[in-house]
């Protein structure tokens, strides 16, 4: 079982329960019990647009979003709060023009095994979806959970309408006002979780298992800040080494310390680790897939500074050169498919024996790579970091590249 599941199953229960409640509400002329049957049709929305928003959440990162799409689970959020608000709204109407008109209920053992059977369902969908979208994090479920929670509880209300109807004529009426009002109630609650997220709400938990992961490891931290997206959280932090440690011990303290940040806390997608006395940044993204990629160094610059989509091409002399890792190369940045930065870099790295075109590549960040040949290995690293790979021709020049 998994959130998806849970939506999915979610939908197919609502459609019942609402086809149920509608009609025997109709039949009755229970305003409480007709808004019930409401509030369960707008379940089914809520359930889709989380289902939908759980799905598009899952998309792997690209080119204009490298934070991926966690977001769409807040805003699936915001569509369900929304939602809940709407119901609760229609809920309060028909309930003071049930006490204003004192329409008669007709008392039918069929209304109190619906609303019963309509309590143990939303119930159990409730604590289902409240279980999975704890444990996976997933805003969009979690106020689906709270919209079939309030459905339950509505329709406890609805059953002690329906029982005292017969001595109190507006007791279907102040039941529908009181189930109403409490849905607002829940949709501020779940509004304000949602926003807060959209905002970029800071993750207090993950910062406290960072603290505390740092403090087992004896590694001071001296700032920390992290940002909850959906349900992915992302952080930044600076430490303190002993200033006598060298470039690469520092470099593998800092690397340990991702790999069991990230190995630690489930939610964790990114981290970047900068090192205070040591002036070196490095970060470890955690991809779709489990697979990690990374970034470290010091704080160097080869080439201008990026503006839009980068492509970079192996050069000598002036010419493609046979290999990925070369001493030169061709800089191109395109914006609205027009070239408007270009420049030949020097690659600092280059040897006759070792190219070092990846190295080349986390300093510059280019989002394309136009070669004749690459390794298997430089272009597993390349596929990792997320670069596009485009093999050109043996006979092909800079001049027959059209940019």
């Amino acid at each position: 079982m998994n959130k998806e599941k849970v939506s999915i199953i979610s939908i197919i229960v609502n459609i019942l329960l609402s086809a149920l409640k509608l009609g025997v509400g109709f039949l009755i002329n229970s305003i409480a019990l007709i808004s019930d049957g409401i509030h369960s049709f707008l379940d089914i929305i809520s359930s889709i647009i989380s289902y939908l928003g759980i799905r598009i959440a899952k998309k792997p990162v690209d080119e204009k979003h490298p934070y991926g799409y966690y977001v769409a689970e807040a805003l699936a959020g915001l569509g369900v709060t929304i939602l809940l608000i709407v119901s609760a709204i229609w809920i309060v109407y028909e309930g003071i023009n049930q006490i204003i008109n004192q329409e008669i209920v007709k008392l039918s053992i069929w209304g109190f095994i619906v609303v019963i059977i309509s309590i143990i369902a939303n119930e159990i969908l409730a604590r289902l979806k409240f279980k999975y979208g704890k444990k996976e994090e997933s805003l969009a479920l979690i106020a689906d959970a709270e919209h079939s929670r309030a459905d339950a509880l509505s329709s406890i209300g609805v059953l002690i309408g329906l029982a005292l109807v017969n001595f109190f004529i507006i007791a279907d009426g102040l039941i529908a006002i009181i189930i109403g009002l409490y849905i607002l109630y829940e949709s501020y609650n779940v509004g304000r979780t949602t926003t807060d997220n959209l905002l970029g709400v800071k993750d207090e938990k993950t910062e406290k298992i960072i603290q505390k992961i740092c403090q087992d490891k004896n590694i001071p931290v001296s700032e920390l800040k992290t940002r909850k997206i959906g349900p992915a959280t992302f952080a930044e932090l600076t430490i303190k080494l002993q200033t006598d440690l060298k470039v690469d011990q520092a470099e593998k303290i800092s690397k340990n310390l991702q790999e069991e940040l990230l190995n630690k806390i489930a939610i964790l997608k990114q981290v970047v680790i900068q090192i205070e006395s040591h002036n070196i940044k490095q970060g470890t993204i955690r991809p779709r897939f489990g697979k990690k990629f990374g970034f470290r160094g010091k704080f160097e610059k080869i080439g201008p500074s990026k503006k839009g989509y980068r492509i970079i091409i192996p050069l000598k002399n002036n010419k493609i050169y046979q290999d990925f890792g070369a001493p030169q190369y061709l800089l191109i940045d395109k914006q609205n498919d027009k070239v408007i930065q270009k420049e030949i870099i020097n690659n600092p790295h280059f040897s006759p024996q070792h190219g070092h075109g990846v190295r080349l590549v986390k300093s510059v960040q280019p989002d394309e790579i136009m070669t004749k040949t690459i390794g298997d290995g430089a272009k597993q690293k390349l596929k990792e970091l997320n670069i596009k790979v485009k093999i050109i021709g043996d006979n092909v020049s800079l001049k027959d590249l059209k940019f």
